[in-house]
């Protein structure tokens, strides 16, 4: 040990000195907070960072944590506790943000984030009060060994520490100045604390934005220390954590124009909007054509006009039908946002089976892969590793490649509504290294109506928060927009990124695509007098309105209603599309693997049939599922020629065709659900505005046989969602001589009445949310334990491995766990994520390892053909997608 730098005699870890990780987790939080300008306290980010960068390992310096360290066993401590380091970190940080003339909310939750950069965010309230002194044997004893710790540290660790604090302090806290300060002095302090900021906790906004700044304080924290464990930084390096690799907006716009290149009425080509945005927009006299062409542009070139010269405003809406250029519309304008604050774009969807399409698309028009530092795909079976030759340095296989990844530390992250609002809500230690990533960013939220109704408001508290906090945008991105923000008092009011609802609609009013009739079993339902639909009876009705060369898609509620109608549909002359997919993927290499490869394999493995379908559901493996629309997109597309195009062609699915699936049938059944998704499903038809205005029926459909349960009220409930919905159904119906509901009128007043209701029945900013005052109280726990997935069931992962190299990376995944090569066996796991889908079962006390299954053929316990996917033992399928 030196005189001039005492901290190089302690190990942080085995491979690295205590002063190389303070130094590496202090660089580290000055790149990540740079720009971030003041807390809502009054401090400077970048102060508050620094000096918890230097305190939070303090606690490594105790003899018994080094000998740990040396040894690999904590028995040589007088208890486990003494080798714990986070809790005698966190009480040095007092002192040091106290010091530095910092708020009671900034120490508070710097000595959370101390004390939890290793844990989560407990109840806050309940861990200050673990502090207090009592009659308890456990708070008496860990009180004593923070106390013991101290004493240690003094009596042989006195120069280190007081370089800590030094250094955390530039100087201005020495620790002969705290050496002697009695425990119960730390328990004072932190009672203090505690009676201010929550016995007496006041309910203004600074108030209710307490936790969700410690959330800020902890993850940057943590941000930084995993970045250095890692490897994914040094101190030399740190700067790449500032730094942000975009892909390039001028793809984006040259896509745009390639697409606008319809001739207009005045001569130019439709892409003449987006130079002119604020020009007049083709009369009723164009064709339907020229007009769509001219919106999709014009609101594309206003979205990105608007945002541009809005920079003080940070939440918007854009609401346009499917169609009308919308995901292109707001895309553009995030992504130039980003680069104006080079800063990044977080893109939202609601279901990971959405995401592979978007991914493509994307990948597609920008040029850029999930493996590259300007883009990543994220999701809870994505296979998110960064190329380890994208990223500085030299890789020593350490987790930085997927680290990069699941900091969202790409310009572009395309994600899920799981992984952004749970992670903001009671996010787990690893989930929390998103948040740094969201300061300054771009936040495009795709179909937000599509979120759980119970978590709503405090959605709306998060958004607040990424706006307040973050100093992010939010886009809110849909053709059905559930305006929920506008419904709470304390929440922004979003901004339009374009007005064009008189434009859109009158186009549908004059051109419908699609037609809503209401069949007998709804209407009857609605006066009381029926039973559902069967499904076989349903099936026939399908397969009647289903002529040879034309397509068909029926979206029911739950799996084994896909199931069911499937079996139903099924006769010795149906082909059902997924039939050789499994052999066809034996058959090939991954890369030879397409969607006419395959069809041109079924067609010569096939006899003669005369009706084609395909089932969808998401408990068949996402490459399936992927593989399975790209083939079926061909068959019922006019600008392809495949072996099947002559059959008539049905298509079952769940709710996962309703968004995000670029494809377009011909003919559309729609079980009972909420007007919003109604209107979704009817954007999986006549899509492109071609030939006749084509039928939407809405029906409700009975459980299959044995079954007791209605699906559209076992998955939507009679009163929340529904109710309204039949209210507007009725109601737009009565206004009517004829039985069909036209497209504008659903999507315009229709919609806008459905919300009227549904806020006027939730009562939704005067209603007492649980997860509201959660958040606002500060109970992590509470939030951690909440989704927005539905978990009435257990799910267990399991990989359906059909081919040699599936089951040998399997094979090797097993064999990294079991010698201890994790960073191995987490690739080889990311790898296999393609394979794996989730299952709902019955049985309790799932564990979380990966099943592994092995069909022998189709017939084996995995069947595609239904969409009923693996076949074991207490699966569940009265559950939706």
């Amino acid at each position: 040990m030196t005189t001039d730098d005492p901290l190089t005699a302690y190990q942080a870890r085995e491979t690295q000195s205590l002063a190389r990780h303070l130094e590496g987790v202090a660089s580290g939080v000055a790149a990540l907070t740079d720009g971030w300008g003041q807390t809502p306290y009054g401090e400077e980010w970048s102060t508050v960072a620094h000096s918890l960068a230097w305190t939070h390992d303090f606690g490594k310096l105790t003899p018994w944590f080094q000998e740990y360290l040396e040894t690999d066993s904590r028995s040589e401590a007088p208890s486990r506790r003494h080798t714990f380091h986070g809790g005698v970190s966190a009480l040095l940080s007092l002192w040091v943000l106290q010091e530095l003339e910092c708020s009671p909310q900034t120490i508070a939750a710097g000595f959370i984030a101390v004390a939890k950069h290793h844990g989560v965010l407990p109840n806050l309230k309940h861990e200050f009060e673990r502090y207090r002194q009592s009659d308890r044997v456990t708070k008496q004893q860990h009180v004593a060994v923070l106390a013991e710790q101290l004493e240690k540290i003094d009596v042989e660790c006195a120069p280190a520490a007081d370089q800590i604090l030094q250094a955390a302090t530039d100087g201005s806290l020495r620790w002969k100045a705290i050496n002697e300060t009695e425990i119960s002095e730390y328990l004072n302090f932190l009672n203090q604390l505690e009676a201010e900021l929550f016995s007496n906790r006041s309910t203004d906004d600074a108030a209710d934005q307490f936790y969700a700044y410690t959330e800020a304080v902890w993850s940057t924290l943590v941000t930084a220390d995993k970045s250095d464990a890692s490897e994914l930084t040094t101190p030399e390096t740190t700067a790449n954590l500032g730094t942000v690799d975009r892909p390039d907006v001028t793809k984006l716009t040259q896509a745009v124009d390639r697409l606008a290149s319809t001739t207009l009425p005045n001569g130019s080509e439709s892409r003449w909007y987006r130079q002119h945005p604020d020009a007049a927009l083709p009369s009723s006299s164009a064709t339907t054509d020229q007009r769509v062409a001219a919106i999709q542009t014009a609101a594309n070139a206003r979205a990105t006009q608007t945002i541009e010269a809005s920079p003080d405003q940070y939440v918007f809406e854009l609401t346009l039908p499917t169609g009308f250029g919308k995901t292109y519309s707001g895309l553009r304008a995030a992504m130039t946002r980003a680069d104006n604050r080079d800063s990044r774009v977080i893109y939202a969807l609601p279901y990971t089976s959405i995401i592979d399409q978007v991914d493509s698309e994307i990948q597609s028009v920008l040029d850029v892969t999930p493996h590259s530092t300007a883009y990543t795909k994220h999701h809870h079976l994505a296979d998110t590793r960064t190329a380890a030759n994208q990223l500085a340095g030299e890789s020593y296989g350490t987790g930085r490649e997927t680290l990069h990844a699941e900091a969202w530390r790409s310009g572009l992250v395309v994600t899920t509504f799981t992984q952004l609002f749970e992670s903001l809500a009671g996010p787990g230690n690893v989930q929390s290294v998103k948040l740094p990533a969201l300061h300054d960013s771009v936040i495009v939220i795709d179909e937000p109506q599509a979120a759980p109704l119970s978590w709503w408001n405090l959605i709306g508290q998060l958004i607040k928060s990424c706006v307040e906090l973050y100093d992010a945008t939010v886009i809110l991105m849909t053709a059905t927009q559930p305006r929920f923000l506008r419904q709470l008092a304390r929440c922004p009011t979003p901004e339009p990124l374009v007005d064009m609802a008189d434009e859109y609609t009158a186009v549908l009013e004059d051109s419908p695509r699609v037609q809503f009739t209401l069949h007998d079993s709804l209407l009857d339902y609605f006066t009381g007098t029926s039973q559902p639909l069967g499904i076989p009876d349903a099936a026939e009705v399908v397969r009647a309105e289903t002529a040879a060369g034309r397509n068909t898609l029926s979206i029911v509620n739950t799996v084994d209603c896909a199931v069911e109608m499937t079996e139903a549909l099924t006769e010795p002359t149906t082909l059902a599309l997924g039939d050789s997919l499994l052999a066809y993927q034996r058959a090939t290499d991954d890369e030879e693997r397409s969607a006419a490869g395959y069809l041109r394999y079924l067609d010569a493995s096939t006899d003669d049939c005369e009706l084609l379908t395909a089932t969808l559901t998401t408990r068949l493996r996402p490459k399936d599922r992927s593989l399975l629309l790209d083939a079926l997109s061909k068959v019922i597309s006019d600008d392809s020629t495949t072996p099947f195009d002559d059959l008539p062609t049905i298509t079952i699915s769940t709710q996962l065709i309703e968004a995000g699936v670029d494809i377009s049938f011909d003919r559309l059944f729609r079980d009972f659900a909420p007007l919003p998704a109604i209107v979704q499903a009817a954007g999986r038809c006549n899509r492109s505005f071609g030939g006749p205005t084509r039928t939407v029926t809405i029906w409700r459909l009975d459980s299959p046989a044995g079954r007791e349960y209605v699906p559209s009220k076992l998955v939507y409930g009679d009163d929340s969602l529904l109710r309204p919905t039949r209210t507007v159904l009725q109601s737009l119906r009565d206004e009517r001589t004829t039985a069909e509901i036209p497209e504008a009128a659903l999507i315009s007043s229709g919609i806008k009445s459905f919300y009227e209701t549904l806020h006027a029945q939730r009562q939704t900013d005067a209603v007492t949310d649980p997860l509201v005052d959660a958040f606002h109280s500060g109970n992590g726990e509470y939030l951690r334990s909440v989704s927005l997935i539905d978990n009435d069931y257990e799910t267990v992962d399991v990989a359906v491995l059909v081919t040699d190299s599936e089951r040998e990376e399997f094979e090797a995944y097993l064999n990294g766990k079991e010698d201890g090569r994790w960073t191995a066996a987490k690739s080889n796991f990311q790898a296999l994520q393609s394979c794996v889908t989730s299952i709902p079962v019955s049985e309790d006390n799932t564990d979380d390892d990966l099943r592994a299954f092995t069909p022998a053929s189709q017939a084996d316990g995995y069947d595609i053909t239904t969409g009923e996917g693996v076949r074991i033992e207490s699966v569940v399928f009265d559950t939706e997608v």
